[in-house]
């Protein structure tokens, strides 16, 4: 489908109206009410942008198009045909795979998933006492921080991605009884992720682009330390957490220097009224891990909150178990649970197992020999205290 600005004018036009009357808490509601909502939902200072864009005027960025994207589908104003269709007309690179972002049940969900971290929330389990701490500290100001503890493949990557997406996932899109009503105002919250694994985010200029495009906030030129410093403490309105995975990644690279940290610090403390704060990741403290790479800091002082990850209750175990497409029977419950220890990575190994097994027709225990094979690899991660 070719690209076309004045197409794609007229169906946001039409989600405009699709919200306007859908809306059961104003039959009174006007377009620019829902032009102002979508503004602010967006970052800006009312509807102008939604007004500009009906005409014809395709967003600039990226960023700016799926948000608003992701707006009009959470609102009731898109369903999945003219979603896909607003994305082509805005010649959007991949269409296809930012629509399944969108409806992913329209896809078939893994029973289990292994290797990659937990993305969608519906195949995220437990970490209750984590989330309920963590959201807690986000309803009332100043924002505070948080360091998330934990081994290597102890989950810590997926509890960052479910915290940037639980609170505005729709109820239809969760497991049933999944809760999602963890902050009172959920659309008027920022989440930005970091993955300091990704070779882009140890680049000090891409990082700073990076953060202010996910900020909404406009991106200087040059990018630097200073002009970041100057974006953020003048224009940041929305109470805003950053999501840092893997920091000892981060402190490795050269360009993320005790300058760059020292300035986080003052963004937190002194700049932004409260409105910012952070969760990292590592595998011990921050301040340590700082102090190992030679950058100590004060940024590596303000998190306060330490939360350490041990393995998942065994009731959240046995939920993940139990969304297996072919049910297993008790004793193979038991059996994963005893050598899995409750762990994630090593649940969703040996529940893959079982359930290939079922597939393929095999009858008998010959598929726990295959899955201690599989997680005898992990096992050194998680042998020692952590």
């Amino acid at each position: 489908m070719a690209r076309s600005p004045q197409k794609f004018g007229r169906l946001l036009t039409a989600a405009v109206h699709n919200i306007r009357i859908s809306d059961e808490r104003s039959l009174k509601k006007t377009v620019r009410v829902v032009q102002d909502e979508l503004g602010y939902a967006l970052g800006r200072h009312g509807g102008s942008s939604i007004e500009y864009w009906r005409k014809g005027n395709i967003p600039a960025t990226i960023d700016d198009l799926e948000n608003l994207t992701r707006e009009l589908v959470k609102r009731n104003g898109l369903g999945s045909d003219e979603t896909l269709q607003l994305l082509n007309y805005a010649g959007h690179p991949q269409p296809s795979g930012f629509w399944a972002e969108l409806f992913p049940l329209q896809q078939e969900f893994a029973s289990f998933v292994v290797g990659p971290p937990i993305t969608h929330p519906r195949q995220f389990f437990g970490r209750e006492a984590e989330l309920k701490r963590i959201f807690n500290l986000c309803k009332r100001f100043p924002l505070q921080n948080v360091a998330v503890i934990g081994c290597h493949r102890s989950g810590k990557s997926s509890l960052l991605h479910y915290l940037q997406s639980i609170t505005t996932t729709a109820p239809n899109e969760l497991r049933p009884g999944q809760q999602c009503n963890w902050l009172p105002q959920p659309e008027q919250f920022q989440w930005v992720m970091v993955d300091f694994q990704d070779v882009r985010m140890g680049r000090r200029e891409r990082l700073l682009r990076y953060l202010l495009s996910r900020l909404n906030l406009p991106v200087p030129d040059p990018c630097s330390l200073t002009n970041f410093m100057d974006t953020v403490s003048h224009q940041l309105q929305t109470p805003t957490m950053i999501l840092m995975d893997e920091i000892g990644a981060g402190l490795a690279s050269p360009e993320l220097d005790q300058q760059f940290w020292w300035s986080l610090r003052a963004l937190s403390g002194n700049y932004t009224e409260g409105k910012l704060g952070f969760v990292l990741t590592a595998h011990e403290a921050p301040a340590h891990v700082a102090h190992e790479y030679g950058k100590p800091s004060p940024f590596f002082n303000i998190f306060g909150h330490t939360l350490r990850l041990k393995p998942l209750s065994e009731a959240a175990a046995r939920e993940l178990l139990a969304t297996s497409s072919r049910p297993f029977n008790p004793t193979d419950v038991e059996w994963i649970l005893t050598h899995s220890r409750r762990w994630p990575v090593l649940l969703q190994i040996l529940g893959d197992t079982c359930l290939t097994a079922q597939e393929s027709g095999e009858t008998g225990h010959g598929w726990r020999d295959e899955g201690l094979q599989r997680i005898a690899p992990y096992h050194y991660l998680f042998e020692a205290p952590c």
